[in-house]
């Protein structure tokens, strides 16, 4: 379906809004300025008065502050570094004919570079060029956002990015952007030279520098992000009349719910499956992380407290999803044909576009080194065979003890976590040696369970062993042991009822041991050896 170009009411508030980011632009740096001429002009006037050796220090110091503070508001070109993959249209017709639609409805071009990123969000920006002349225009777009929406709803995002291009609130962005990296670099020059001498006078002009910077930075970051939300409004309500009032409401609520949950989802179901050299399609996986009962129903509760509770703050660049919401409703509905079939149908092939994005954030990772893994064999392709190989590599840790001993055992995490050695090339901290003793007495008791005839489901959101109907998360398990919740008499009782008794915590060696991969930059692995208390 082609969308008709929209008709739009012109507001007169857009350009006062935008007369308001030009004037504190301006007024930022005439403020600067200002202070840094008066850093040489008052000392100076005090040395044609009087003339002694700490007047003259601070006539020297104010020099230093002002040619710092000068220094500081000369432009930079900066770098463009790609946020994420870039894509083309040969590769992903069905996702640019949606981007020239929308793009069309609103009388924009489309963006000359397009990237996927590994967000929950979408932004567009002018990138490049020096104080945004020479720019270029770019799209980038959150792989997980495609997971989680329709195509309708998708449609109200992108709506809602070009109604930033046809605001010209990207044309103000980088004069924004460097307005503010001048003024970061005015507080670091001036506390460089607060470092350099330690004399008295000198030490109080530059203190009375740094806060009236500061105020100066305070202000403008309030202004500034006050204008910010006033643009978000806007284009909320350019992206209604493009894609539908209904669509964008949709949007926005499964924007911020899975905002909430990503995070949680990679690091404890995508990161331990990378490291053990495979690759499960985590669009679908984040589908059904979401789709989990106990994480629907806390994304749910996240959702109803911002709604119920969300604040204003004067530092957010964004309103609140409450009033965003809020000022949506009160617009009126405008009827489009809805699409219901997922956004990510836009992809030609979603998980080569994943592992390509796996493979562009993180250069040290061979290329074609991933091994592809459905979901379903997760558990026992990737879960169990690790499992085996940790627990068989640090065999002599465990000893010959047998599963009963584990509430005893747990009562000495210190001791086990100290005889685990450091992973190359880092130095661990007590806490986290025992985190690692806890997780590695898991393993050692899953695996118990399993040769007793249990089974492992490994689903994105569902992580537990089952035998019939007989359901056991061992990670919550193992916390009620670490916890003193449950005592020797019965543990013993408990380890009759899932028929582990005389079990040992001790494991064959594994045939072939498992080998990790350097991880995609910027995610740790650490929350992966926690328990499956995603949300909380």
């Amino acid at each position: 379906m082609t969308l008709a170009r929209v008709t739009i009411a012109p507001r007169r508030s857009v350009a006062l809004f935008a007369l308001l980011a030009i004037l504190m632009v301006i007024a930022s740096y005439v403020v600067i300025v200002a202070l840094a001429a008066a850093c040489v002009y008052l000392p100076y006037l005090a040395l044609t008065s009087t003339t002694n050796l700490q007047v003259l220090i601070l006539f020297l110091g104010g020099i230093a502050a002002a040619g710092a503070m000068l220094w500081s508001l000369v432009p930079r070109r900066e770098k463009f570094e790609a946020p994420g993959l870039l894509i083309s249209r040969s590769g992903h017709p069905a996702l640019f004919a949606e981007l020239e639609d929308i793009a069309g409805s609103l009388d924009e071009p489309v963006p000359g570079e397009v990237y996927l990123i590994g967000q929950v969000n979408a932004f567009v920006s002018d990138r490049g060029g020096l104080l945004g002349f020479g720019s270029r225009r770019i799209l980038a777009i959150g792989l997980p956002l495609l997971s989680l929406l329709t195509v309708s709803e998708f449609r109200g995002v992108l709506a809602h990015e070009f109604a930033h291009y046809y605001s010209g609130d990207t044309r103000m962005g980088p004069w924004v952007h460097r307005t503010q990296s001048a003024m970061i670099r005015s507080f670091q020059n001036i506390g460089s030279l607060r470092d350099v001498g330690r004399i008295g006078i000198l030490q109080a002009m530059l203190q009375l520098v740094t806060l009236i910077l500061k105020w100066n930075f305070l202000f403008f970051l309030r202004v500034i992000n006050f204008v910010s939300r006033k643009k978000e409004f806007r284009a909320d309500e350019l992206a209604c009349l493009v894609a539908s009032r209904e669509s964008v409401l949709q949007s926005l609520k499964k924007i911020h719910g899975g905002a909430m949950a990503w995070q949680p989802f990679w690091s404890t179901e995508v990161v331990p499956v990378l490291q053990l050299g495979y690759i499960a399609p985590f669009g679908d996986g984040f589908a059904r992380f979401l789709a989990a009962p106990q994480i629907a129903e806390q994304v749910a509760r996240g959702i109803e407290k911002e709604l119920a509770e969300g604040k204003t703050n004067p530092y957010d660049t964004h309103p609140p999803l409450r009033d965003r919401i809020a000022a949506i409703q009160k617009m009126a509905a405008e009827s489009q044909d809805r699409r219901e079939e997922p956004a990510v149908s836009l992809l030609s092939d979603p998980e080569s576009a994943e592992l390509q994005w796996i493979e562009s954030v993180n250069p040290n990772l061979p290329k074609g080194g991933l091994k592809r893994v459905n979901w379903a064999d997760v558990g026992s392709t990737v879960t169990i065979p690790a499992w085996t190989s940790a627990v068989a590599e640090l065999a002599p840790v465990l000893g010959e003890n047998t599963v009963e001993s584990l509430s005893q055992t747990v009562k000495d995490l210190a001791a086990i976590g100290s005889r685990i050695p450091n992973p190359k090339g880092m130095l661990l901290a007590p806490e986290q040696r025992k985190q690692r003793a806890k997780h590695l007495l898991t393993m050692a008791l899953g695996l118990a369970m399993l040769e007793r005839g249990w089974q492992l489901e490994a689903q994105p959101g569902n992580f537990f062993l089952y035998r019939g109907s007989e359901k056991v998360d061992v990670f919550q398990l193992m916390e009620e042991l670490t916890d003193g919740k449950i005592g020797q008499e019965t543990w013993n009782g408990r380890c009759q009822e899932l028929g582990i008794t005389g079990a040992c915590l001790c494991s064959r060696p594994a045939e072939k041991p498992v080998e990790t991969q350097p991880m995609p930059d910027g995610y740790s692995s650490e929350k992966a050896s926690e328990t499956r208390k995603l949300m909380g």
